[in-house]
């Protein structure tokens, strides 16, 4: 899935979202909204990731999400 379908239906795949990530709050959630470049930032932060890593870790993420919101 790419980006932009997941931003366009962030608020349903929230908890996929957060079962590859489960250090990142709902109210983190919120505040990301969809925005690639704030949850990058917000997983560098809350893991302790390098740019370069986080950026990694959501493009093998796109990659697994497959819609209704299963992921591989």
């Amino acid at each position: 899935m790419n980006w932009s379908e997941m931003q366009a239906n962030w608020n349903e795949l929230r908890a996929v979202v957060r079962s590859n990530w489960p250090k990142l709050t709902d109210v983190i959630l919120d505040e990301v909204n969809g925005d690639r470049a704030k949850l990058s930032r917000t997983i560098q932060r809350h893991y302790g990731l390098s740019p370069g890593d986080a950026e990694t870790a959501i493009c093998e993420f796109e990659k697994d999400v497959r819609w209704p919101g299963a992921v591989k």
